[in-house]
């Protein structure tokens, strides 16, 4: 899939999506993770050297910390992959924008309570303001946790672990379910009309949202298990509650339509809502994938049962996406469908509106 990704020459750029800045960042990630698995040498020199291409494209246009601020949390995790590769080549030039990215930490707008926004929308003030949203701490948690090693911004405060901690355990505090499922993001002020619950706590338990939420804190984990820091067993212990609950759905899933998936509606799977079917979808279904079977190889479920239970339903859920989704095509490359676009919390977010999102 990497080399199909590669020759449709995706991630040198960003797209003009809403969710461009994420794509890029996610593929330097998923471009790096094959760098580390792979054994064959001359495969990961042509990856490094297509991860560099990639990072270069976006480095320039991420120089300015006050434009930075104005852009989605997601403009990070293309931060996180700056770092890794300035720590292995030492190349100066990518300096500008590591300054600006976690000066725009600093002066990201934040909520009352500390939260940060996901989103400092100029064009659309109303409709964005104070919004949280889970998907934001895959990219912030990794890269205030990579940030601890270095100075550049006016108030590191915001940029280490203990920081990190404090974004992921808010949000869970907030938008945690009683099953342990987790909603999309939260109003603090209730100024939208969805946000009349505890704490403004949005409605629907949103796939792709807690799919990145939890791969932030898997990513996370990775990372502090190098750095030697306590807060390394808090996230742990929210990494097991949030495999647990997840678990528990896909179960839900597999006795009510006989197959693994993460339905885009996460706890209500096979349901119609006015005529309208909610369906698995294919982004949040393989990190949530991901997310289970890293956890249970790196040994972080030390219960074997549900360290087995993570194993059984992670691959479940790939084997059903490989099947239902992925395309072989004629011209040898690898294609997949079955991604929704992007859901936002600035108008109105019943059921339905999840649903109907359209795929691709």
């Amino acid at each position: 899939m990497l080399e199909s990704n590669i020759a449709r020459g995706q991630g040198l750029e960003t797209s003009s999506a809403a969710t461009g800045l994420l794509e890029i960042g996610f593929f330097q990630q998923a471009v790096h993770e094959s760098i580390t698995s792979s054994n064959n040498a001359t495969q990961k020199q042509k990856w490094k050297a297509f991860l560099e291409s990639s990072i270069v494209s976006a480095n320039s246009t991420l120089a300015n910390a006050t434009k930075n601020t104005e852009l989605v949390l997601d403009r990070l995790s293309i931060g996180s992959a700056i770092i890794r590769l300035f720590n292995e080549t030492r190349n100066e030039t990518y300096i500008p924008t590591l300054k600006a990215l976690q000066q725009s930490v600093v002066n990201q707008k934040r909520n009352a309570n500390g939260g940060l926004w996901y989103f400092d929308n100029q064009l659309n003030l109303t409709a964005y303001r104070n919004l949280s949203y889970l998907d934001g701490m895959y990219s912030y948690a990794p890269f205030a946790i990579l940030s601890r090693e270095f100075d550049y911004a006016s108030d590191t405060n915001y940029l280490n672990e203990a920081a990190a901690w404090k974004q992921v355990s808010l949000l869970r505090s907030i938008t945690e379910r009683d099953d342990g499922l987790s909603v999309h993001g939260y109003d603090p002020t209730k100024n939208h009309t969805w946000a009349q619950g505890k704490d403004g706590a949005s409605p629907v338990v949103w796939s792709r949202s807690q799919a990145w939420y939890t791969l932030g804190i898997v990513n996370s984990i990775e990372l502090l298990e190098t750095q030697y820091s306590d807060l390394i067993y808090n996230f742990k212990d929210l990494y097991h509650d949030l495999v647990v609950a997840q678990l528990d759905a896909s179960d839900r899933s597999l006795a009510i339509e006989g197959n693994y998936g993460v339905w885009q509606v996460v706890d209500r799977p096979g349901a119609t809502f006015d005529g309208k079917s909610n369906f698995i979808e294919a982004s949040s279904s393989l990190m949530t994938a991901y997310s289970l079977l890293r956890g249970a190889r790196m040994g972080w479920l030390e219960h074997e049962p549900l360290r087995l239970r993570a194993q059984l339903a992670g691959v479940g859920i790939f084997n059903d996406i490989k099947q239902r989704y992925l395309l072989d095509n004629q011209n040898s490359t690898l294609s997949l469908n079955g991604t929704s676009s992007v859901a936002s919390l600035s108008g109105n977010v019943d059921y339905e509106y999840y649903i109907t999102r359209p795929t691709r």
